[in-house]
């Protein structure tokens, strides 16, 4: 479902402020009968909120992508076939930790490069 429960709340009071403005300029309005009248649209505009708020999420909902996930068990005739139908990303037999460390090695090799470059313009 779409936002929270104070969508639900400012609908409410947004209807009942509302009506309860449109009734009260009627010379004849009696107060009561008039408060009455805007508690029961306030009511109706809460419930009908739920309808809203829960039509949004259904538009707004985005699923997530499938995850593939490969186990021992499977066959290799299997994982070749399933392969056929899906697009599956491979992935190094390097931890994360040698991935960051070449990542950043080669950060510092472009900044020093950069840096060098700097110095003998300025010279």
């Amino acid at each position: 479902m779409f936002g929270s429960i104070f969508y639900n709340f400012w609908a409410a009071l947004f209807s009942f402020a509302v009506y309860f403005i449109a009734a009260i300029q009627n010379p004849y309005a009696l107060p009561l009968p008039t408060i009455g009248a805007a508690f029961i649209v306030a009511v109706i505009a809460f419930s009908l909120m739920f309808l809203i708020r829960y039509f949004l999420g259904y538009v707004f909902y985005t699923p997530e992508a499938p995850v593939l996930l490969q186990t021992e068990e499977e066959l290799p005739g299997a994982v070749a076939k399933e392969t056929d139908k899906t697009q599956a990303v491979p992935q190094s037999d390097l931890p994360a930790k040698e991935v960051e460390d070449e990542n950043s090695e080669e950060i510092a090799q472009v900044v020093r490069s950069m840096l060098q470059g700097d110095e003998s313009l300025s010279r």
